[in-house]
């Protein structure tokens, strides 16, 4: 059986910047997949712009610190903490929008998080997908994912969208198929 982090970048690396990614997965599966985005920029010399929807950016880099993930390269777009009463992280890699459902601010605050990068190429990552559609009706959320992905595709940026299978709506999963290049099916992977 494959490991999942390498299985991650290797696809990744197979269809190269400017194709959205969808990659779906069980649940058990979350952190082998990030761990395989972390090690997949970090090996390219990528930034990340890391979209939360259902996790707190503060949860996040927690996380990564306890895993030891390095956390240098990712910058943080979340949209649950307000909404969550979460505290603030004060890191300055953290920008705050109001709620997920705010799709047009998440893209705002996504394109200021590349123009502040610079030249250097980055992956945009919404985890997940699954809890944007909680938030957002299917025709919201293809529209805010075109709007992304267009703009992302000029700047050579790896656009990926995480899934857990579990908890996928078919009308998100044929969304998903229409609006995104290639989607990722990551079980059986161990």
């Amino acid at each position: 059986m494959a490991d999942v982090a390498v299985e991650v970048g290797r696809r990744l690396d197979e269809v190269g910047p400017s194709v959205a990614t969808v990659m779906q997965f069980p649940i058990s599966q979350y952190f082998e997949v990030l761990r395989g985005l972390v090690d997949f920029t970090k090996n390219r010399g990528l930034g990340m712009v890391y979209i939360t929807a259902s996790v707190p950016a503060g949860t996040m880099l927690s996380t990564f610190e306890a895993l030891d993930v390095d956390t240098a390269n990712i910058s943080f777009v979340d949209s649950i903490s307000q909404m969550m009463m979460s505290d603030r992280d004060e890191s300055g890699k953290v920008i705050y929008v109001e709620s997920p459902t705010v799709l047009e601010n998440i893209i705002l605050k996504v394109a200021y998080l590349m123009r502040r990068a610079g030249d250097k190429k980055q992956l945009v990552l919404v985890d997940s997908i699954n809890s944007l559609s909680l938030h957002n009706d299917a025709k919201m959320l293809s529209e805010f994912l075109h709007v992304l992905i267009s703009s992302l595709s000029s700047k050579d940026a790896y656009p990926v969208m995480l899934a857990t299978k579990e908890s996928m709506r078919p009308e998100i999963a044929e969304m998903l198929a229409l609006v995104c290049d290639q989607v990722v099916e990551l079980s059986g992977l161990e």
